[in-house]
This record gives C-alpha cells, structure tokens and sequence, in this order.
C-alpha cells in the first residue's frame, strides 16, 4: 500500500490513517449534512474509499485527500436522503421519542431543534457555501487551510463565507412583508 509515483512519494498505512483521522472525518461528515443516524455508515464509505484508492494516494496531504473523499461521500448520501427520509419517517419519529441521558430533556430537545434547525438551513445553501461555512464556523479553519482543502483560492472562501452568513442570517430573520402601520394595528388592536 504504498505510491509508487518518485522519489517525494511517502509510504501511508491504511491503518495508521484510520486512526489517526477516523474522529476527524466523523466530524466533516456530519458537518457536511449527515444525519447522525447514518454517520457511521457515511464514514465506512468515506475510509472504504480511502482504502482501495491508497495505493494512488502520493501521502502528502492526508487531510485534504480525506475532506475530498468525505466531501463527495456526503453529497452522494444528500442525494439519496429523500429515499430514506420517505422510508424512515415512522421509525425516526419512534426514535425520536426514546429517553435521553444528559443534562435535562429540556437541554436536550433544545439543543436538538438548535442542531436541526442548522442543519435545515446549511442544506439550503449550495454545496461549495456550505463547506466552507461548517469548515471555518464550526470546524475552526483558517481561511488558508479551508482554501487549500477546498484547491480555491483564498478570496473565494471568504466570498463564499460571506454569502453563506448573509443566506443563514436572511433566513433566520423572515422580514414581515406588512407596512410598519400594519404591524402595530395587528399587535395593538
């Protein structure tokens, strides 16, 4: 499992990378749209990937070849959640009402709708928005390591980012279409 592309190439093990990234790659993926029912499904696929195309892996950069591969396994799993969302609706919603341990279920339902209301919104931007959304606002990135993981240039993550906020920021604050004077007879008549 090694490359065999020159003198710069590195020898990777599949098992050293898994280790190493399995936790990191869980956190793209989720960030990236997966549910957390299908989190680790999404993963496998992601080092499933990863293992039979090692040996074409240069082993520079492992993080950006993984975000890569995670990048495409999460938009592959989007395309096809409607199919589940239809399939799995009655037994998510049972799911859904089984007792959680943690702080409080008031906690926990809040946090819930907080995480589920986000992901609502980030499924409605486009793919390359919200990338660099959950990588620079949730997952802590530079703007640098986002551009070298995304291969844009730096100016395109930060008009991307920009985009991404104004989209999420118009949409949490539905403008009332009314007039001012509308507004005020509805609440004070």
């Amino acid at each position: 499992m090694q490359s065999a592309s020159g003198p710069a190439a590195k020898t990777v093990s599949f098992d050293h990378i898994y280790d190493q990234w399995f936790v990191q790659v869980s956190r793209w993926v989720r960030a990236l749209g997966a549910r957390q029912s299908d989190l680790e499904d999404v993963v496998q696929e992601v080092f499933t990937v990863a293992y039979r195309r090692l040996h074409l892996f240069d082993g520079n950069n492992v993080a950006g070849w993984l975000y890569q591969i995670a990048r495409r396994k999460a938009r592959d799993y989007r395309r096809l959640a409607w199919v589940q969302h239809v399939f799995s609706s009655e037994t998510a919603a049972a799911l859904g009402t089984t007792a959680q341990i943690g702080p409080g279920p008031l906690d926990d339902l809040e946090t819930k709708q907080k995480s589920e209301l986000l992901g609502r919104r980030l499924a409605k931007l486009p793919a390359e928005q919200r990338a660099v959304f959950t990588l620079f606002e949730l997952e802590g990135l530079s703007g640098q390591e986002i551009a070298q993981r995304e291969q844009v240039p730096l100016n395109t993550v930060w008009v991307r980012l920009f985009t991404a906020r104004r989209k999420l920021n118009c949409r949490r604050r539905a403008p009332d279409k009314r007039s001012p004077a509308r507004r005020f007879k509805r609440f004070h008549s």
